[in-house]
C-alpha cells in the first residue's frame, strides 16, 4: 500500500502542504495517469516526481539532459537519506554494470539517467529487470522539435516505454508553448494525459527592461539599490570577468563563473556564493542550473539572450523563497544587432559541418562505417589546435551534428572524483600487511568513505590531502598507483566531455544534413529571437507578454514590471513623483532617475529643470538636489 504523499512531504522535507498545483500532480501520478506538468522555474518540480517515487514500492527512473542537474539532485537526496545515483557517459563499464545491479537488487529508489543512455543495449537489458514505479521526464520539452533545447536522443523514451507499457510517465518542463507541449505528448505516446497547466506568472518577481546606453553604471545602482543576493548574465567569458571586476572597483562584492574555469574553481566559487561569503555571481548562461538558492533577490541580464524560453528560465531563479523579487534585462541597439550576427554565425556553411565531422572521426582514427554507439573523451582546445579550427565555429558545427542526430556531447568537469576497492576485505588487509607504506592510506580512506566494496563512492582528494598532510598531488599519484596495482578502481574527476558517435562514420561527401537540423531550426531560432525583441520593445505588461507567450491567455496586468509602474504612475503629476522622492532625502540626479525608473528618464529631466527654473529644487555644491521646504 503506497504511503500518505503528505507524510512523505513532512518526513524528507518538512513541509506541512504542497504549493500550487503539486498536490494535484502527485494525485494524478498516483492513480496511474500519464501526466504533463508545466510548472515555472522555481515551482517545485522535482518534488511532483520525488513524492510519489517514495510513496510507492521501486525505483523511479528520471530522465535528465544535464549530469549537473542529475548530480545536484542526487546529492540532494542522499543528504536525506534517501538512495540515489545518476549514469553518465563519462563512467566506466564497470561503474555503469554495478549502478544497474543495485537498480535492480537494492533499495535503491532514484536513479538518474541522460537519455543518450536509453540507446545502450546494457541499459535496456538492465530495465527490464527493474521493478519501476515512475517514468519522470524532466526538461521534456528538449523532447519537441518545437522546442527551444531540442535534444533528438529524447526520442529514445518511447523505447523504454515499449518495454514496460503500463509504468506511469510524468513529463514536467518550466517552458513549453502549447504547441511543444502537444508534440511532448504524442513522441511520449502519453495515452489520456492528464495536464496541469501552472501560470508562468510568478507575482513576487518584478520584472524591467532598460534601454541603458552604459549598461554596467546601471547594473551597479542595481545592485546596490536591490541588495542582497543577485546574479548577473553576461554574454561571454571575456564580459563576465569585465563585468565582476567592474562591480569589484566599484564597492560590490563580486565572483565570476564560467565554463572555461577549472573544476576546483568552480566548485569554490558556487559553494562561497551559496554560503554568502560574496553576494553577486556574475556569470555565464552555465551556471545557475539545478543550484537551490531561495533567496536571490535579483537576477539581472547586462544583455538580451536569444530566446524568451532561455530568459524566463535565467530570471525565475531570482525569488524562489517567495519574497520580493526583480528581474532586470539591459539593452540597447549595439547589442541587439550583435546578437543578430551571432545567431546567424550559428548557422555555418554546409560544407564546413562536414569538415568538422571529418577531422573528428579522423582524430579518433574511426574506419569508414565503424563508431556506432563509441564513446570518446573531447578536448575541445586540443582538437581546434591540431587542425587550426576556432572554438567557436567547432561548437556551432557539432551542434548541428547533434541536431542531425550523428553524434551527442555530454558536458565535461561534473563528474567527481570516484573510487572502489577490487579486493574484498581479508584480501585488503592482507594487501595492507604486505605493503606497509600503504596502510596509513588506506586505513584513512576506509574511516572517510563507506561503501567502497560494494559500489563506486565519490571521493574528495583535497579533503584527503588535508587529513594526511600531503598535498594533492601525491594523493591523486597515490591512488593511481593502487589503481595500477589492481587494489582498487580509481576514476579522477573528469574535465571534458565526453561524444558518443550515434551512427558509423560516414564519408564526408555523403553526411547528409537534414532539413529539420537545419533550414528548419534557423527558422525557430530566428523566430524566437523575434519574440525576444519584441518583449524588450513590448508596450505592455511585462509578465502577462510572458503568460502569453506560454499559452496563458487568461493572464492580467500584474502591477509590479516597469510597464505596469509607468502605467499607474502616468496618472499623477510627474512633479509630484519628483517633490515626495527628494522631501525623503536629497540626491542626485542620476540617483533621481533611477530612483523613479517607473517614469521615462526624459520625463524626470524635464521635471527637475522645469523645478530649477521655479525655485522649487535647489541644487547645492555636491550636485544633490533639495526640494526647497517653502514650496511643500
Amino acid at each position: 500500500m503506497a504511503a500518505d504523499p503528505k507524510d512523505i512531504l513532512q518526513q524528507y522535507w518538512g513541509y506541512p502542504s504542497f504549493r500550487g498545483q503539486q498536490g494535484d500532480i502527485i494525485r494524478s501520478v498516483m492513480l496511474g495517469h500519464d501526466t504533463l506538468a508545466l510548472m515555472p522555474t522555481g515551482g517545485g518540480k522535482s518534488i511532483c516526481f520525488q513524492v510519489p517515487a517514495l510513496a510507492t514500492e521501486g525505483i523511479c527512473i528520471v530522465i535528465s539532459p544535464l549530469i549537473a542537474l542529475m548530480k545536484d539532485q542526487v546529492d540532494r537526496l542522499k543528504s536525506m537519506q534517501i538512495r540515489a545515483a545518476y549514469l553518465s557517459s563519462a563512467q566506466s563499464r564497470q561503474e555503469i554494470d554495478n549502478l544497474l545491479d543495485s537498480a535492480i537488487y537494492s533499495d535503491m529508489k532514484f536513479l538518474y539517467v541522460s537519455p543518450e543512455r536509453l540507446r545502450s543495449d546494457l541499459f535496456l537489458e538492465r530495465f527490464k529487470q527493474m521493478k519501476v514505479n515512475l517514468i519522470a521526464v524532466d526538461e521534456a520539452h528538449c523532447i519537441s522539435q518545437w522546442g527551444h533545447d531540442f535534444r533528438p536522443a529524447y526520442r529514445e523514451i518511447s523505447k523504454i516505454r515499449e518495454l514496460k507499457p503500463d509504468v506511469t510517465v510524468l513529463a514536467l518542463t518550466a517552458s513549453a508553448t502549447p504547441e511543444v507541449a502537444d508534440d511532448i505528448v504524442e513522441q511520449l505516446q502519453m495515452n489520456d494525459a492528464a495536464r496541469f497547466e501552472s501560470s508562468m506568472t510568478r507575482n513576487n518577481l518584478n520584472y524591467a527592461v532598460l534601454d541603458e546606453s552604459e549598461p554596467l553604471g546601471r547594473l551597479v545602482r542595481i545592485c546596490k539599490r536591490v541588495g542582497g543576493s543577485g546574479i548577473v548574465y553576461a554574454g561571454t567569458r571575456k564580459q563576465v570577468r569585465s563585468t565582476a571586476e567592474f562591480l569589484q572597483a566599484n564597492g560590490i562584492g563580486a565572483g565570476y563563473y564560467h565554463a572555461g574555469l577549472d573544476a576546483q574553481t568552480k566548485d569554490k566559487l558556487q559553494n562561497d556564493w551559496l554560503q554568502g561569503k560574496f553576494p553577486v555571481m556574475v556569470a555565464t548562461n552555465a551556471f545557475g542550473m539545478g543550484i537551490d538558492k531561495p533567496d536571490v533577490r535579483f537576477v539581472a541580464h547586462t544583455q538580451p539572450p536569444e530566446n524568451l524560453e532561455n530568459y524566463v528560465q535565467e530570471a525565475g531563479r531570482a525569488g524562489r523563497d517567495g519574497e520580493e523579487s526583480w528581474c532586470v534585462l539591459l539593452w540597447n541597439t549595439p547589442m541587439i544587432e550583435q546578437q543578430s550576427r551571432l545567431l546567424e554565425d550559428r548557422f555555418p556553411p554546409k560544407d564546413r559541418i562536414r569538415a568538422t565531422y571529418h577531422h573528428l572521426t579522423s582524430s579518433f582514427e574511426l574506419a569508414y562505417g565503424a563508431g556506432v554507439n563509441e564513446q570518446f573523451v573531447f578536448d575541445m582546445g586540443a582538437f581546434c589546435r591540431k587542425y587550426g579550427l576556432k572554438t567557436r565555429e567547432v561548437f556551432y558545427d557539432l551542434e548541428t551534428l547533434i541536431a542531425a542526430g550523428y553524434i551527442s556531447v555530454s558536458e565535461g568537469g561534473m563528474l567527481p572524483s570516484r573510487m572502489m576497492f577490487k579486493l574484498e576485505s581479508t584480501a585488503l588487509y592482507n594487501f595492507q600487511v604486505r605493503n606497509p607504506q600503504f596502510d596509513a592510506f588506506i586505513r584513512l580512506i576506509l574511516r572517510s568513505y563507506g561503501g567502497l566494496f560494494e559500489t563506486y563512492s565519490k571521493i574528495d582528494e583535497y579533503q584527503l590531502a588535508r587529513k594526511t598532510g600531503w598535498g594533492t598531488d601525491k594523493v591523486r599519484k597515490t591512488l593511481a598507483a593502487l589503481d595500477e596495482m589492481d587494489v582498487l578502481d580509481y576514476k579522477p574527476r573528469t574535465e571534458h566531455p565526453t561524444i558518443t558517435f550515434l551512427t558509423g562514420r560516414q564519408r564526408k561527401e555523403n553526411l547528409i544534413i537534414p532539413v529539420h537540423a537545419y533550414e528548419e531550426r534557423i527558422a525557430r531560432i530566428r523566430g524566437r529571437w523575434e519574440t525576444m525583441q519584441e518583449y524588450l520593445h513590448s508596450e505592455e505588461c511585462r509578465s502577462r507578454f510572458i503568460a502569453h507567450y506560454f499559452g496563458d491567455t487568461e493572464a492580467g496586468l500584474c502591477g509590479k514590471c516597469d510597464w505596469c509602474r509607468r502605467e499607474k504612475v502616468s496618472v499623477y503629476d510627474v512633479r509630484a513623483e519628483v517633490r515626495a522622492r527628494l522631501l525623503e532625502s536629497p540626491c542626485d540626479l542620476i540617483a533621481l532617475i533611477d530612483d523613479l525608473s517607473a517614469i521615462p528618464r526624459e520625463d524626470v529631466i524635464v521635471q527637475v529643470n522645469r523645478s530649477l527654473d521655479e525655485g522649487e529644487i535647489e541644487r547645492d555644491e555636491a550636485d544633490l538636489l533639495h526640494w526647497r521646504a517653502k514650496h511643500t
